[in-house]
């Protein structure tokens, strides 16, 4: 199969800059959000509309990025 509905934007979720992928594939979408730079996975979603998979994702991504990292 191959990815269609393909769609990618930048944002900004607390304070780090992500670009934020969206694509179907079969009868689900997927979302996918990378840190700008370097381009690093923060989350992936995936769901039967675009809006829930990037709904999902964003949410995944915004507790990660709040989350403070261990020393």
């Amino acid at each position: 199969m191959k990815a269609q509905d393909y769609h990618t934007e930048s944002r900004e979720v607390a304070g780090v800059a992500i670009k934020v992928t969206t694509y179907k594939i079969g009868d689900l979408y997927h979302c996918h959000i990378a840190n700008a730079d370097p381009g690093a996975t923060i989350a992936r979603a995936e769901a039967a509309t675009r809006d829930e998979a990037e709904r999902s994702a964003v949410a995944k991504a915004t507790e990660r990025l709040k989350t403070p990292v261990p020393k």
